[in-house]
């Protein structure tokens, strides 16, 4: 069969196998199922997926932790699809990756944000590649990472999983990870959540979203844009929520005119896991699940995920004439098309061995490289930073206190293997458990009924109300269960990642027992029974203190304070930890606070009385070392803030890249309190331990509106250390047609420096990296003078200029999405 041919080309072997295929098999495609957890049900399985499947979801949540069982049923399944159902098309089988391969021994990595503030695409490139790797090695050849979301609301509980609030950072951070984990048409990279879902109202996950069209087209379309025409991204996966009063998943103007059109994306759409059915279980726009996968499909969504609950009807749309049957065509050839780009016909199984890859030494050294290039040192009052371990002739004394002193959880990220280690419903409170078996209930009856019928529930159409509850209490039953080989994230984290540390752990290392005094004095979100008199008692013993705050980002630990839907309206530390270092902050000693968390948080008083503060965001297996690194110096602190991190919720929204509000340029607002017009840490902020001059700013006066601007400039080490400063290069339109950002990123890079050393930093700027839309809605590049600022964040600024641009004004079809630079 032509189809089976892997030297005809990709469109030949499409059409080919799509002319051979049945409606129901063509339907099949355009669906998901969740693999079963453990092989009790492996032959109603098999019977659900007998004219094959798109795509299969084995997450975390159906990983068992014994990884032989696991990866064996996945290649049993894969194994039945490609040998024993009539056309023998393989699944597209999905995982996470932002932190590493959602896979139980995996390397794990910083999550997003944290790679966010090393501000080197290069590491987020070869970190893509090592989660390429593993995922192929278990049998997985789709990811769905990662975000291209801009992060402008701490409230929003995903902040961790973003790049950032910047669309020019979140897209070169984003490329290159595609770049690394696509590879050469080796895994599908998903660029999700499309468009706008870290922006709705109230910071409110999934929520309605108020933007305008130029704002959506100039700022929060560019970062899947650019992924979309610089590292061919194969896919896209539609936001939850609600904007222009549509539903992401049914808006025909946003999957097709927006995406596919106007941002030229010809790879194929799959949903988020149940925003299909929101369509009419939320937000009322259909009267059934046929109607909503009917409009779904028509939008532009080619594939519903998790399971099948609105597209397994479009077969009878069709044979009932409420549905061209082209497009289902349509979306068939684009998943069709997907898996042949993989060679997924040729190779169905895994490629590499999972034991070997995750045991890989240098991919730890490479997260460990990550997590110590992503902490951002905040303040360092009296160069109290880096530590010695001697003062004077007596050892130095450490109170070492905090929820996260002696806890390595908290340094995962929720998308994390560990972050999403337990998932068992008995995690769910009573409402979360109580959607949880209305989705399940609905799924029991369409599709696991010959399960039911070996039980004695048999039905036609819906169960009667004694069945419907035999059923109920039958999986309220199983949520009590679990089959996993561990039974906490505690005992996860000992069997798959043994070597994780605490800060307690690596400071006994670096400065012995004696010398650390440990009290963890509360819990993340309550207090500890005597905590605080623990604390007081070692702080009054040490000469200095070190406190490990933050969170935990998680869907379902009850110390959550962030996550997928976990949104928070507190943006400072929780109370317990507030209470627990006023106390300590009496008591006078010198205190050094590091924050562990995926959100920036307000923390002023932590800010204010802290002698030092380290943001060491969700710095994975190796975030112990790191952070002991950075503060006994032997790494020297090179993170940037990618986030504006404010002083109080009452300040949202507050971004860098804000439209002008007054005449001057650093004005942020006219609050009655004052201290509340600016933020506590501008976006791009960032200290270190050695200092850097910047000098000799050299750059073109004039620039076609079709051309490029070349600047140059030195910056120096004159400091006593070797670092690596993260340049920054912004640019405001002086007079515009519509009004612009008072600061827009045009570049950065990482520049490594020894002690004294000089280098110098040339950047290309292409003006349609500058492009805009006009009153007209036309993508131009007006001529006009351009004000231009180099410096070491957005608000720190060592070299200013300006430069016009000449000519005619031009329209843009597409912009430029990277500016070059080049170090000397």
């Amino acid at each position: 069969m032509l189809y089976k041919d892997p030297s005809r080309s990709v469109l030949d072997r499409v059409e080919d196998l799509l002319s051979r295929m049945t409606l129901s098999e063509k339907v099949a495609q355009l669906t998901c199922t969740l693999m079963i957890s453990g092989n009790n049900q492996l032959e109603a399985y098999k019977h659900n997926v007998a004219e094959g499947i798109g795509t299969i979801s084995y997450l975390n949540s159906s990983l068992t932790g014994d990884l032989h069982k696991d990866r064996n049923l996945l290649r049993t399944i894969q194994r039945f699809l490609v040998e024993e159902t009539r056309l023998g098309i393989p699944a597209l089988v999905h995982n996470e990756g932002i932190a590493g391969a959602q896979i139980p021994g995996a390397t794990t990595f910083p999550q997003s944000i944290g790679m966010a503030a090393t501000w080197d695409p290069e590491l987020a490139k070869q970190m893509g590649e090592v989660v390429k790797k593993q995922l192929l090695a278990f049998g997985f050849r789709a990811v769905h990472s990662p975000l291209f979301d801009l992060a402008r609301d701490p409230r929003w509980g995903r902040v961790g999983e973003t790049y950032g609030e910047d669309p020019y950072l979140v897209a070169q951070l984003g490329v290159a990870f595609v770049q690394g984990i696509q590879g050469n048409n080796e895994l599908m990279a998903t660029a999700k959540h499309f468009i706008a879902y870290g922006n709705s109202e109230g910071g409110r996950n999934g929520g309605n979203h108020q933007l305008s069209e130029r704002s959506l087209l100039d700022t929060y379309a560019f970062p899947f844009e650019a992924a979309i025409h610089e590292a061919g991204v194969m896919a896209v996966m539609n936001s939850y929520g609600i904007l222009n009063e549509e539903p992401m998943s049914t808006s025909k103007w946003l999957l097709t005119d927006l995406l596919r059109i106007k941002l030229g994306f010809q790879g194929v759409v799959v949903a988020d896991y149940g925003s299909v059915s929101h369509a009419y279980t939320r937000y009322r726009v259909a009267k059934d699940q046929k109607e909503t996968a009917i409009l779904a499909l028509k939008a532009g969504l080619d594939v519903e995920q998790p399971m099948s609950a609105c597209f397994k009807h479009l077969v009878d749309a069709v044979n009932q004439g409420e549905l061209e049957e082209s497009y289902v065509d349509q979306a068939v050839r684009r998943i069709l098309e997907v898996k042949f780009r993989l060679g997924l016909f040729e190779q169905p199984y895994e490629i590499g061995n999972f034991e070997e890859e995750v045991q890989k030494l240098e991919y730890v050294s490479l997260s460990r490289n990550i997590a110590e290039k992503s902490m951002v040192l905040l303040k360092n009052e009296d160069t109290i930073l880096p530590l010695k371990k001697n003062t004077s002739k007596t050892n130095l004394k450490i109170a070492l206190i905090g929820p996260t002193s002696d806890d390595c959880i908290n340094f995962f990220g929720g998308y994390s293997s560990v972050g999403s280690a337990s998932t068992t419903s008995g995690d769910f409170d009573r409402s979360q458990q109580d959607q949880f078996l209305k989705k399940a209930y609905q799924t029991m009856i369409t599709e696991y009924k010959d399960v039911l019928a070996k039980r004695g529930i048999v039905f036609d159409v819906e169960p009667s109300q004694e069945q419907k509850e035999l059923i109920i209490e039958g999986l309220r039953q199983s949520t009590r269960k679990s089959n996993k080989s561990y039974t906490t994230a505690e005992d996860f984290i000992s069997r798959f990642y043994p070597d994780c540390q605490t800060v307690k752990d690596v400071l006994i290392a670096e400065f012995g027992k004696e010398n650390i005094l440990h009290a963890k004095g509360c819990n993340i979100l309550e207090p500890s029974e005597g905590g605080l008199e623990q604390v007081r008692s070692v702080v009054a013993q040490a000469d200095i203190v070190i406190a490990v705050l933050g969170g935990r980002e998680s869907m379902k630990d009850p110390q959550a304070t962030e996550g997928e839907n976990n949104d928070n309206i507190n943006i400072d530390l929780e109370n317990s930890q507030l209470d627990m270092m006023k106390e300590v902050f009496q008591l006078g000693k010198p205190v050094i606070s590091v924050i562990v968390d995926g959100r920036p948080l307000a923390a002023s008083l932590i800010n204010e009385k802290s002698k030092a503060v380290l943001y060491s965001w969700l710095p994975a297996q190796a975030g112990a070392e790191a952070i002991v690194n950075l503060i006994t110096g032997k790494s020297n602190p090179s993170g940037k803030l990618p986030v504006t991190v404010l002083k109080d919720k009452g300040q949202i929204p507050m971004v860098h890249s804000r439209l002008p509000i007054f005449a001057e340029i650093d004005q942020w607002s006219e609050y009655i309190d004052k201290d509340l017009n600016a933020p506590l840490y501008p976006f791009g902020y960032g200290l270190s331990y050695t200092a850097y001059e910047y000098s000799d700013l050299i750059y073109d006066q004039k620039v076609a509106s079709d051309g490029k601007l070349t600047l140059s400039f030195k910056v120096k080490n004159s400091g006593g250390l070797s670092g690596d400063e993260v340049v920054q290069v912004y640019i405001r339109d002086c007079v515009s047609s519509v009004v612009r950002p008072v600061k827009q990123l045009a570049g950065f890079t990482r520049v490594s420096l020894e002690a004294n050393e000089i280098k110098e930093v040339s950047f290309t700027i292409d003006m349609k990296m500058l492009a805009f839309h006009d009153p007209q809605m036309n993508q131009v590049v007006e001529p006009g003078e351009m004000e231009l600022y180099v410096g070491a964040s957005s608000e720190d600024i060592r070299l200013k200029g300006s430069f016009e641009i000449i000519g005619e004004k031009i329209i843009v079809e597409r912009k430029v999405f990277s500016s070059q630079v080049l170090i000397n």
